[in-house]
């Protein structure tokens, strides 16, 4: 999507839903209880930089003709863009930059900045904004309490929103919440979501509050089973709902504010069960990959052991054929010199393949060396080819100086066994060819592989990298579980993508970025 496309595309969402959540306005200062549409000016300036000011300025001037024109005039609809882009901009760069907030939000100490800088990002902007107003209308009547509706109206409407719009631009998070989506299990979920919603909102008014914690219990149940990834879509729920029950049953604007609070004291709760469960998972994942590192590491050491006699036994044996053939009358043939030599080439590549995998279970990648990337492609290419005659492979590139400090033998390792289970893939009669693509970025290298054959489901997609789990019915299921522990190990990440057509890719820190 182009970044015209993108704009307009925001212009269009920010506006509808300033209106759809302008509900229960202060007189004057057009303060609402619920402002989800501050959570897309925050997004838009985190993910796309501070050249995107000028369209969240031109998105809050549009919805102040469109959806407030009755209560302001042009110069004091140009003073409200202003104060309340400068603001959202602020919240965003301090949340990009001062105190970054991943995407993915995974980590307590990022939803605990993320609630913070909204928090009083909001309390300040609501400051400016309601003095601003105050003035140019000569209106100071109200003034403390517009200011505190404007605080809880965005804060609850940016921390309800933001974190799903956040993680929906991280690709696994994405893919996270589409799993999720799909499960039997979440009909149950969002179905006791909009259960306690309707119980809250059909007591008498006076004893809704009363009754309120109902709705943490649907909230603690899907946090405590899905995390991040099903928080989110549920408090996002829970605030529509909020809404559609206060239209219906027409409660008091006061009343819309006081439960507003309380929606604001249910979603912290619900993130930071979330994110603890979230950590909790990744933890006990971490831990499963150490002791399974741990175990290869072990089974590595020993596979070495045994195979370093054997392997410098075959160097030696042909070494000496080589030399006795030598000897015979006429010289020893072409053929066999060069067979003799691939023989004991080969031999020493196996033994520095075992070593090197050893080194990587045990410590990590300690030997590195600038290499052009690109070059390896092709060796690697050239000598899968050899060995596979009939294989076509095409060789595609985005940029250039692609040169990487890696162990040259485990990045090979990976990409030969990408490219086997790429033509292995693809059907025997298909002419397309595989294809890898290279493509540079600011601080990394993207390696892709590409195949034309059916390629892997969308649910098996994580499972693929466990250690022995493959589809081939002679296969042991460790090259790609191997493999990614390789380019963790190099500081990059490996990933696939569903099909159809099998994709895998994996990057690599540029020359010289590599953090110690």
């Amino acid at each position: 999507m182009t970044i015209a496309a993108i704009y307009a595309l925001y212009l269009v969402a920010f506006v509808l839903l300033d209106r759809a959540s302008y509900i229960f306005p202060m007189a004057v200062f057009n303060v609402t209880p619920w402002n989800p549409q501050a959570s897309l000016a925050i997004a838009l300036v985190m993910f796309l930089g501070q050249r995107a000011i000028w369209v969240v300025f031109l998105a809050l001037f549009a919805a102040e003709h469109l959806n407030r024109g009755t209560a302001t005039d042009s110069m004091t609809a140009i003073l409200v863009a202003v104060v309340l882009s400068l603001g959202y901009a602020a919240i965003a760069a301090f949340l990009r930059d001062r105190y970054p907030v991943a995407p993915a939000l995974q980590r307590r100490e990022e939803v605990v900045r993320l609630v913070v800088v909204i928090t009083l990002g909001s309390l300040f902007t609501g400051l400016i904004y309601v003095s601003a107003v105050a003035l140019a209308l000569r209106h100071v009547t109200g003034i403390l309490e517009a200011w505190l509706r404007f605080w809880i109206g965005d804060t609850v409407g940016v921390v309800v929103t933001l974190p799903l719009l956040l993680m929906i631009f991280d690709e696994d998070r994405r893919q996270q919440i589409s799993r999720l989506f799909r499960e039997k299990l979440a009909i149950l979920q969002w179905g006791a979501v909009a259960m306690s919603l309707m119980v809250v909102f059909s007591l008498p008014e006076l004893q809704r509050f009363k009754f309120f914690y109902l709705l943490f219990l649907p909230l603690v149940w899907i946090a405590a089973r899905s995390g991040m990834a099903g928080t989110a879509p549920a408090m996002v729920l829970l605030q529509v709902g909020v809404v559609i029950g206060v239209h219906t049953t027409g409660m008091a604007s006061l009343t819309v504010f006081e439960l507003q609070t309380l929606l604001l004291a249910l979603a912290i709760t619900g993130f930071f069960v979330a994110v603890m469960v979230d950590e909790r998972q990744r933890i006990s994942d971490d831990l499963r990959r150490t002791l399974k590192l741990a175990a290869a590491g072990e089974m590595a050491a020993a596979v070495t052991h045994e195979l370093k006699q054997p392997l410098t036994a075959m160097t030696n044996y042909a070494n000496a054929c080589k030399s006795m053939v030598e000897q015979l009358p006429g010289g020893a043939p072409p053929l066999v010199t060069t067979t003799l030599e691939r023989v004991s080439a080969e031999a020493r590549r196996a033994g520095d393949v075992v070593r090197r995998l050893r080194d990587l279970f045990r410590g990590g990648v300690p030997e590195r060396d600038r290499v052009d990337l690109s070059q390896l492609v092709r060796q690697v290419i050239s000598v899968f080819t050899e060995r596979q005659p009939g294989t076509r492979i095409v060789v595609e590139k985005e940029g250039d100086d692609f040169t990487a400090d890696i162990d040259r033998l485990q990045v090979e390792l990976v990409l030969r066994n990408l490219l086997q289970n790429a033509v292995e893939a693809t059907d025997k009669d298909s002419a397309a060819p595989v294809i890898v693509r290279l493509r540079k970025g600011r601080d990394t290298i993207r390696i892709e592989v590409n195949d034309a054959g059916p390629g892997i489901p969308e649910a098996r997609l994580e499972r693929i990298f466990e250690p022995f789990v493959t589809d081939k019915p002679t296969g042991m299921g460790v090259g790609l579980s191997m493999s990614r522990t390789i380019i963790e190990a190099h500081g990059g990440k490996l990933s696939a993508e569903s099909g159809p057509g099998g994709r895998f890719y994996f990057t690599l820190p540029c020359a010289g970025t590599l953090r110690k």
